[in-house]
């Protein structure tokens, strides 16, 4: 139900809450949020739209966040970066008459729902994960008390 520069713009901000205060290359940010350089930019020039996040050009230039990732929702997010399908009104419903109207309800309600999760869901509660995430990533990295280092497997 999302777009897919909807999702990219959640893992940008997800990535930067992820490193508080820090200003994360535009390179590095695309590599962490799994999004391709290009689209990235657009993005980030959206989001900067919106002071959610702030660019800075040059050496040791790069993107930062702007805002407590507590007082932004994931629907805030979303909307800064596109639109999002709202459901119909009762009015709108009887006005389609085009003879689905058991279906527009049934989505309408899929919508709500989709919502409804986005703007109860902060991104600080959404970058939780990303702090294991990375422990685990560093950890692997790491050799093993005996000094070998660590297999896949651990």
């Amino acid at each position: 139900m999302l777009t897919q520069t909807s999702e990219y713009a959640l893992r940008a901000m997800c990535a930067l809450a992820a490193r508080p205060g820090e200003t994360v290359a535009a390179a590095e940010l695309a590599a962490q949020a799994d999004v391709p350089p290009p689209y990235l930019a657009k993005i980030m020039q959206q989001l900067a739209s919106t002071n959610f996040v702030s660019g800075r050009r040059g050496i040791g230039g790069g993107y930062s966040l702007a805002v407590d990732p507590k007082d932004v929702t994931a629907l805030e997010v979303v909307v800064a970066v596109g639109t999002i399908r709202k459901p119909h009104t009762s009015k709108e419903l009887d006005e389609l008459g085009d003879g689905f109207r058991s279906l527009h309800e049934r989505l309408d309600r899929a919508a709500s729902g989709v919502l409804n999760v986005l703007q109860e869901s902060t991104i600080a509660e959404l970058v939780q994960d990303r702090g294991a995430i990375r422990q685990d990533q560093n950890q692997a990295t790491q050799p093993k008390k005996d000094g070998r280092p660590r297999s896949a497997a651990g």
